[in-house]
């Protein structure tokens, strides 16, 4: 019961640093805290800057920021609560990358490349070469969230991709 009493005092100690933090510092030099271990972030901390602050571009930053350096477990949490742009691209490149390493896993077990089996599309070749290799993996039934309530889809890379491309253009 000590070690449990102790703990959380431990993770309630780093959430009030955090939010202190946070208040206190400039960007730069918070994040240099966080990643050399000086500042540790919490599960409660993170939901809270999520839930507490705004989407100025400002905050948007400070958000991303913090979001990109969570532990995969509370990143995953977390990332449930944050409905975002930003929030959907992340969630789509952790899924690119890891259907991608599935995939190339089973490339290995099979020695066969999947570029000879995919057919060419002309609008924009990478993107269509990575939504034709996502589609294959969730043919053969490898869905990377398999054992999670998350499902993501090569649809929902494909939208969020395409979002973000037209973002970046300015259209």
């Amino acid at each position: 019961l000590d070690q449990k009493h102790e703990s959380q005092n431990s993770l309630s100690f780093h959430t009030l640093h955090m939010g202190l933090g946070v208040r206190c510092l400039p960007l730069h030099t918070l994040l240099h805290y966080i990643d050399n271990g000086v500042l540790q972030l919490t599960e409660t901390f993170a939901i809270k800057l999520l839930k507490d602050l705004d989407n100025t571009e400002k905050n948007e930053k400070l958000k991303f920021s913090i979001f990109t350096r969570l532990p995969e477990a509370i990143g995953h949490k977390v990332s449930q609560l944050w409905n975002h742009p930003v929030n959907s691209n992340f969630i789509a490149r952790n899924s690119v990358k890891l259907l991608l390493d599935k995939l190339r896993k089973r490339q290995v077990r099979h020695n066969r490349p999947v570029m000879d089996r995919l057919s060419v599309h002309v609008e924009f070749l990478p993107l269509n070469y990575l939504v034709d290799m996502l589609a294959e993996v969730e043919e053969q039934d490898l869905n990377p969230f398999e054992e999670e309530d998350d499902i993501v889809n090569a649809k929902f890379v494909e939208e969020t991709a395409l979002k973000h491309t037209m973002m970046l253009l300015g259209l």
